[in-house]
């Protein structure tokens, strides 16, 4: 964390942003306090050194701010994983991953926002309301800027051993799941929306499977489809991938794409095609976590850890060791 303490006036022009975005004012405030300068995805951002009424819109930065123990005075309305429903459950709504609620801000009065992924484009109107960061991860370094996260939120919050630990444990559990990994043979991810399968490449939105994980790719990019071009079971079986990973879009976000009915993949996935590939003979086809996946994307450091976590179990239950 690159940080330098200063001692700043700030006032939030939040009257004039709201009146703006939704008419709704809220009261302006003048305050000298010392202030810690962060770099973020966008940049470096003054912020109060002891933030007391936080805001987030990145469901990944409050992955981190739960695995650190610090609370938040509002956050967004979203499917999240089970671990994360206790602790939002303790924040006022103020949103969605994509639009604020300006109102309910302006009853928070928030020393600190926080955006990132969905809500990074809000960036600009939220800075003007209070200091605001962009935690948002790239998925070329998504080890980096998870690490860069949790350093940055625990050197703020005075959790800094917390912090290291949580680090060498991320570096830890990737490092040995990378070694099991490279043991396994090719296989094929998909992102299943109900019937619809898509193939993912490394390089791809979900291929930090490959990219950062280790696993072995049965396709490259010059192997996808174009772009609205349908992967069928039939494509499957004439791969006849030694893994199956599957990543349940539907079920991630609790709503089929489209409307109607969610098919589970589990469902979906039970069929000769699938059943007579290497994968489906030997038990090798692995329904990755909906939401560490899908709603997650591994943004945050308890989702990649529980996701090593279930791609350890399946590479050892194949004996890999």
């Amino acid at each position: 964390m690159s940080a330098r303490f200063s001692l700043s006036r700030r006032r939030v022009l939040a009257g004039a942003v709201l009146a703006a975005a939704s008419g709704i004012a809220m009261p302006a405030l003048a305050a000298q306090v010392a202030t810690v300068a962060l770099t973020h995805a966008k940049g470096t951002t003054d912020v109060p050194a002891a933030p007391k009424r936080v805001v987030v819109y990145d469901l990944g930065a409050l992955d981190a701010l739960q695995a650190l123990g610090v609370p938040v005075a509002g956050g967004p309305r979203a499917q999240m994983p089970g671990y994360l429903a206790d602790y939002a459950s303790r924040y006022v709504a103020a949103g969605s991953l994509f639009e604020p609620d300006y109102e309910v801000l302006s009853n928070i009065r928030p020393d600190l926002i926080i955006v990132g992924g969905r809500s990074s484009a809000k960036l600009d109107i939220l800075s003007r309301i209070a200091p605001t960061l962009d935690l948002s991860i790239d998925g070329k370094r998504m080890l980096q800027d998870i690490e860069r996260n949790v350093n940055t939120l625990a050197g703020l919050f005075g959790k800094q051993a917390q912090g290291r630990a949580l680090v060498e444990r991320i570096d830890r559990e990737v490092a040995d799941l990378r070694r099991l990994a490279g043991q396994a043979e090719p296989g094929l991810l998909l992102m299943a929306i109900n019937e619809k399968i898509i193939p993912q490449a490394p390089g791809s939105r979900f291929g930090f499977l490959f990219d950062v994980l280790g696993a072995k790719s049965a396709v490259g990019t010059a192997d996808l489809p174009p772009s609205g071009t349908a992967y069928t079971f039939d494509d499957v079986a004439k791969l006849n991938p030694q893994w199956i990973y599957v990543i349940d879009r539907n079920t991630a976000t609790g709503q089929a794409a489209g409307g109607g009915d969610i098919i589970p993949s589990q469902k979906v996935f039970d069929n000769a095609q699938v059943k007579g590939t290497a994968a489906g003979q030997k038990g090798q086809v692995v329904f990755l976590d909906p939401k560490g996946w899908y709603l997650m994307g591994g943004a945050g450091p308890s989702a990649l850890l529980g996701n090593v976590a279930q791609l350890r179990q399946a590479y050892n239950a194949a004996g890999l060791r």
